[in-house]
């Protein structure tokens, strides 16, 4: 018993993990969405596509047990983001503090909420927060084990590559780090990061499954709603007949509801193929001709990415509490149980303008980090900014998991300084 209750790592990562485990069991297997169930259907079949990566096709497989054990894809998914939650709240605040913050961030539906949901954005979190945590050790000049290599370099830069977009933000985080701090040691370690998130990537796509490691179409979907958006305009008339000439439309290319979020233009998926080999021109020649116009639309449909509120408080989709398809074979085992539990996450929900506000968490930790002047908050706002760059430029409609790093980072560096508050009374970082 004392051991579960003291301060350690491994006492935090039990207790972190035995409540994970009892809210599994309680909304045993775990939330499912539209898109996880395309999972299901990938680990039940062995049908593989490349609309997400090959290591998240492979891992649904694999880790289900050939689709007779779905519940465990969330059980592990949940476990995981504990895991890594847990170790980087040790590596930016001391033992006590960390013991606290993780606790309570795995009391939040923020953790096990996201994390009992089957969603690859669970485990590239994960494998953000273990490489931010491996990044954190090496700037502070703290010894490297083989234990931290594995289990936060290398472990975390597979995770990575669970997601499209993992690898561009490891490149783009790469760039900031070694430019801020301009050491050797951690461009070499940020290579071999690099290179596991490439080799996993291009190993698991051609060799394994043989298709392409990008999906052209799902690529391009942010260029097709930019310029769905710019045909709904004025200006924007005749802009599709002029440059993706021969296929569709101003009329079916044109959708309102693509400057925000999904796209309802009525252009067939076959001619939306077909104009794979004209989408990045017409999309660059938009940027030619209206810079200012896609820059808006950027900034209205990722409102939640940008400090300032420029369109008003955002309103992205955020957490997900029920399954959603019936008949199925997936329900809950204790509906009436679930049914109630599931209430704090509808509340987080309705707050979600702020909790699911990444530009105001990433400011929060921009400022934690310039105010007290904490180093070891570095490697993480810089990972922020760097998965902020990428989705206000690439992410095709706006969502609270897509910036999960960014709202871990920002509350979990708040709540560790109130609780540090807390317990020296003043500003002053206590020691163990």
């Amino acid at each position: 018993m004392r051991v579960f209750l003291s301060s350690s790592f491994s006492s935090s990562l039990i207790r972190n993990s035995t409540l994970i485990f009892i809210l599994w069991i309680i909304f045993f297997p775990g939330f499912f969405s539209s898109d996880s169930f395309g999972a299901v259907e990938m680990a039940k079949t062995g049908e593989f596509t490349n609309s997400g990566t090959a290591s998240w096709a492979l891992y649904v497989r694999l880790f289900s047990f050939f689709g007779n054990s779905i519940a465990l894809l969330t059980l592990l998914g949940g476990l995981l983001l504990v895991f890594s939650t847990t170790t980087f709240a040790y590596e930016i605040f001391t033992k006590k503090i960390s013991a606290y913050a993780s606790l309570l961030m795995s009391l939040t539906p923020l953790i096990w909420g996201m994390g009992l949901t089957l969603w690859h954005d669970i485990l590239m979190t994960s494998g953000l927060l273990l490489v931010t945590s491996f990044m954190v050790k090496l700037h502070l000049k703290q010894k490297i084990s083989t234990l931290d290599l594995i289990s936060k370099l290398i472990l975390g830069s597979v995770l990575v590559s669970f997601r499209p977009n993992g690898l561009p933000v490891l490149i783009v985080f790469s760039i900031f780090f070694l430019i801020l701090l301009q050491r050797r040691i951690i461009f070499r370690f940020l290579s071999i990061a690099i290179s596991v998130t490439t080799s996993t990537t291009l190993i698991g796509s051609s060799v394994i499954l043989g298709m392409s490691p990008i999906n052209n179409y799902f690529a391009q979907e942010w260029m097709r709603n930019d310029i769905s958006c710019f045909a709904q305009s004025p200006q924007g008339v005749g802009f599709v007949e002029k440059n993706i000439p021969g296929i569709g439309d101003t009329q079916t290319w044109k959708s309102e509801q693509a400057c925000g979020f999904l796209s309802q233009a009525t252009i067939t998926y076959e001619d939306k193929v077909q104009a794979q080999e004209f989408v990045p021109r017409a999309w660059l020649s938009l940027l030619r001709q209206d810079p200012v116009f896609v820059l808006k639309t950027h900034l209205k449909r990722n409102a939640y990415l940008v400090p300032i509120p420029f369109y008003g408080l955002p309103t992205p989709p955020f957490l997900h509490s029920t399954i959603e398809f019936q008949n199925r074979g997936i329900e809950w085992a204790f509906p009436s149980i679930a049914e109630k539990a599931r209430a704090p996450i509808r509340l987080w929900n309705l707050f979600h303008s702020f909790m699911a506000w990444a530009g105001l968490w990433v400011t929060i930790a921009v400022m934690l980090l310039l105010i007290s002047k904490r180093r070891e908050l570095l490697a993480p706002v810089v990972m922020a900014l760097s998965l902020i760059v990428i989705l206000f430029v690439f992410a095709p409609i706006p969502d609270g998991r897509y910036a999960l790093f960014v709202l871990i980072t920002g509350q979990l560096a708040l709540v560790g300084k109130l609780i540090e508050w807390a317990l020296s009374g003043s500003n002053r970082r206590p020691t163990d």
